[in-house]
């Protein structure tokens, strides 16, 4: 046992989502620092109940559509996490059995990560039901959690910042459990390129101010609206739009293109971002919890727009009270902002040194480096355990 090589279950939901990018970014650092290691990345959706999954993910998507205040009030509510307990309870014990008997049980990890809410207390529930040793560790990919990422059988809590953790110290949570590291995301980020071969590769022109523009995986949000905004402004700028599988979006930008005053440059999914935030004076996006950690991890200035209600509104409160991102509430706002790079009146270098708490370059590498240690203590502790018997 002492020299079987590790195994990491890793559980997030999605394939376009920050939840599974994040754990993407887990695994591929695992896989380089420690060749060895088996790993496999789950979506839990895939083997929870059918029916519960569709309720949810419908619940979901209904009140952020037309009741988004709603799903901010009860993002975060002790009162409503007390209320629904015991169902959630039934919920998990209802959701868990097809994980343990299809991926657990055959895997036999040593390691469960988990990206998500609500994988956290499945795979607690699955501890402590079948009475399993294995290390269930939580990684927050936002700057704020919800109450239920919580339960006594999670091992280990890796925060995006000091601030969460003595949050979360002051609630309870015993200090030993909670680690800050920041956000997980893609080695790439930590690496700088070179700004003049990415120009040509991109055919980016070195002399106008850059503004990229992302609205997530699914080209959510304003992007169009936008676009057509800084073109009537006449500002002397070029855009980088990223609508990722919105094809109906990529579609009416492209029909845009020979009608504009300025350089735009649409793109569909992709995965260099990291070289596109490298060539960008500014980033214009929703306040999703691994954009925003790559960006300032980038050190690029951040616009925000369009947030979702729930953590993406928790996001924003804390990247405002700190001074690092810009609200753009309308096209004044939005106007203003680029007038301020452009004629030199924003401090970016004092805006670069308020970005230090919250830009974790090694993020992901020292969550994995964090997760094989204690993950190792624990199988020694169980060998010398074992053999006293």
């Amino acid at each position: 046992m002492k020299n079987q090589n590790l195994r990491v279950l890793l559980l997030s939901v999605g394939t376009l989502s920050g939840h599974r990018q994040a754990a993407e970014a887990i695994k591929h650092t695992l896989k380089k620092l420690y060749p060895d290691t088996q790993v496999q990345n789950v979506n839990l959706f895939r083997y929870g109940n059918p029916f519960w999954v569709c309720l949810l993910n419908g619940l979901y998507n209904a009140i952020i559509k037309f009741v988004p205040w709603f799903w901010d009030l009860i993002w975060d509510s002790k009162e409503v996490y007390w209320l629904t307990y015991i169902l959630r309870g039934i919920l998990y014990q209802l959701n868990y059995f097809r994980l343990y008997r299809e991926v657990i049980l055959p895997f036999s990890p040593h390691a469960i990560i988990c990206t998500y809410s609500l994988a956290s207390p499945i795979c607690a529930a699955i501890k402590k039901k079948k009475r399993s040793n294995y290390l269930l560790a939580a990684v927050s990919t936002d700057f704020s959690l919800n109450p239920y990422w919580f339960d006594d059988n999670v091992d280990a809590y890796f925060l995006a910042h000091e601030g969460l953790r003595k949050k979360l110290i002051k609630e309870g949570v015993s200090p030993g459990k909670l680690y800050t590291v920041g956000i997980p995301i893609s080695m790439d980020f930590s690496q700088h390129k070179n700004k003049v071969e990415l120009r040509k590769k991109w055919e980016v022109k070195k002399d106008l101010f850059t503004i990229l523009l992302m609205g997530g995986g699914l080209g959510m949000g304003s992007l169009k609206e936008i676009v057509v905004t800084l073109d009537s402004s006449h500002l002397p700028i070029q855009l980088l739009v990223v609508t990722g599988i919105n094809r109906r979006l990529k579609r009416k930008l492209r029909a845009l293109e020979s009608d504009l005053n300025l350089p735009l440059k649409v793109l569909g999914y992709i995965k260099q971002i990291d070289e596109l935030m490298e060539i960008s004076d500014l980033l214009i996006s929703k306040p999703g919890g691994l954009t925003t950690a790559e960006a300032l991890v980038k050190k690029l200035p951040l616009g925000i727009v369009d947030s979702l209600a729930g953590q993406e509104r928790r996001n924003q409160q804390l990247l405002s009270r700190k001074g690092i991102s810009f609200e753009l509430k309308d096209r004044e706002d939005l106007i203003n902002l680029i007038q301020s790079f452009l004629d030199n009146s924003f401090d970016l270098a004092q805006w670069q040194s308020r970005v230090g708490d919250l830009a974790r370059p090694r993020a992901t590498q020292e969550i994995v480096e964090k997760l094989v240690s204690l993950t190792k203590e624990r199988k020694y502790d169980s060998e010398i355990s074992g053999s006293t018997d």
